[in-house]
């Protein structure tokens, strides 16, 4: 819950980041060039007497951050530059189910009935939420999917690899990898991208903030929730997300409260009560079989 607070807050910011002169590009290069520097910063002071990581599992956390956070997050903000972010968050929040099935598929965890019940919620509260869906272009739409598709991917590797390293050792490389991602991305400038990096005090703050409370924590939290409750438990509690970003969008971008929010954020957070209660009653029942 309380990284899903944090990376809710990203839109908000991110937005205002936009107006004060920067574009998309530089403000996620930007965010996790800090977001990076302070994990390293806190690694060396909280965890100075423990060894780092072989070079094997360093490579690997720094390939999940640039092949994963970095083309997770820049496809999705690169496709709604041109889609309906509606229409953007509905597509995007189809990745529960596909972390559900992935895990299913490939590592033998069969969902439970508490899971499935509240993906069901969830997808439905997520459609109701998005308020109105406007079409878009077949090139951002597959934008989108590839950022679910990938993003599930990487909760499914992440999982894997954090059972080898601490939790702060984890996130810092992790981040470390996606600010590298970002950086080639502005070397290489693909598909005739342009980058505007903060060019004022006021997008500098924007993003700072951003780094520190739409990335830094939310990171640590998610990841210390991954190790907790797993990535298909985890992929559920985060389909909260978009009812906090309306919430923020109402709060700090003056947007419209509607009914269908309302009955969305509402179906949501049904869908959490069934996985945090029932879920606890299927282990509970399971562990006694």
């Amino acid at each position: 819950m309380m990284s899903s607070l944090g990376f809710s807050l990203g839109p908000s910011l991110a937005k205002h980041a936009y107006d004060s002169g920067a574009n998309p590009l530089g403000v996620m290069t930007v965010r996790f060039t800090i977001a990076s520097l302070i994990m390293l910063a806190l690694r060396q002071i909280l965890l100075s007497k423990e060894p780092l990581p072989t070079k094997k599992i360093i490579l690997e956390m720094f390939a999940i951050g640039a092949l994963g956070i970095t083309t997770v997050s820049f496809a999705y903000f690169l496709a709604i530059e041109t889609i309906d972010t509606g229409l953007a968050i509905v597509l995007w929040y189809c990745n529960p189910l596909i972390v559900v099935l992935l895990s299913w598929i490939f590592f033998k965890t069969r969902p439970t009935r508490s899971i499935a019940v509240s993906l069901v919620f969830t997808l439905i509260g997520i459609f109701i939420t998005a308020d109105q869906i406007k079409s878009g272009s077949n090139r951002a739409i597959a934008l989108v999917m590839v950022s679910a598709v990938m993003f599930s991917v990487y909760l499914l590797t992440v999982a894997r690899t954090l059972k080898k390293v601490g939790l702060l050792t984890g996130v810092t490389f992790i981040n470390t990898g996606a600010a590298l991602g970002y950086w080639v991305l502005c070397l290489v400038l693909p598909f005739n991208l342009k980058v505007e990096y903060p060019s004022n005090t006021s997008s500098w703050l924007l993003i700072i903030a951003f780094s520190v409370f739409g990335t830094v924590a939310p990171f640590l939290f998610s990841f210390a929730g991954m190790k907790r409750v797993g990535p298909s438990t985890l992929a559920i509690i985060t389909t909260i997300e978009p009812v906090l970003a309306i919430i923020m969008g109402i709060i700090f971008l003056d947007e419209i409260l509607t009914i269908k929010k309302v009955i969305g954020a509402c179906f949501v957070i049904s869908a959490l009560f069934i996985v945090s209660v029932l879920g606890r009653r299927d282990e509970s029942i399971i562990s006694h079989q």
